[in-house]
């Protein structure tokens, strides 16, 4: 099977996330842990090319996991979720500005969706799939969107009791708030390490607080 690879500049928000939560000697454990000293003070460029096997990006994941346990685990991704998305909106703003501009005339609910269509439609271009079924799936209910992922490499090869794709959770948070001026609740209800078939997050349409 050939290697799944993905872009540089994933890699790149990765490496820049985590310098800026644990500093340069934090990441630099967290490299040696995960065996990828070669990122070390040699970040990849923040262009497209797929030049990065997506392996190492899990690598990098599981040693946060292995370092922090697994709630602390939970937290720093969500973390370094909210951070990859802010970095993502500072530097693609080709795809941002596009987006807040069309969301002005919109409410708060379509804001969310033609967010999370958008991310689909990212998240799809920079990082290499196995699914032989469409990856993403968006499903709207009168109260929260279900977004659902057959390939997330979080959940890949994991077990655990507990939902364990803190990253996306804490990325479509940022986004929401972002795009909508407020916090609406996340959560990751079905997850591919608890043996469920696909992660499946939900997002609610009422600001954080007033879920029904």
């Amino acid at each position: 099977m050939e290697e799944k690879q993905t872009e540089n500049f994933h890699m790149r928000m990765w490496l820049d996330t985590l310098q800026n939560i644990v500093g340069p000697h934090g990441l630099n454990a967290i490299l040696n842990h995960a065996h990828l000293e070669k990122y070390k003070d040699a970040f990849p460029p923040g262009n497209d090319e797929k030049e990065i096997p997506l392996e190492d990006v899990k690598n990098l994941r599981l040693s946060l996991i292995d370092l922090f346990g697994g709630k602390g685990a939970w937290g720093l991704q969500l973390r370094v979720g909210r951070e990859i998305s802010r970095i993502f909106i500072e530097r693609r703003s080709g795809v941002t500005k596009a987006l807040q501009v069309a969301g002005k005339l919109l409410s708060e609910s379509r804001r969310i969706r033609i967010t999370l269509e958008r991310y689909m439609e990212q998240a799809g271009q920079m990082t290499d799939s196995s699914s032989d079924t469409p990856r993403f799936e968006l499903r709207e209910e009168e109260d929260y969107f279900l977004f659902t992922d057959r390939d997330r490499y979080e959940s890949e090869g994991i077990r655990s009791e507990a939902p364990v794709c803190g990253i996306i959770a804490g990325t479509f948070q940022t986004m929401v708030e972002w795009i909508t001026g407020h916090k609406h609740k996340v959560e990751e209800i079905e997850c591919r390490a608890m043996g469920y078939p696909a992660d499946v997050f939900r997002i609610w349409k009422a600001r954080e607080g007033e879920e029904s």
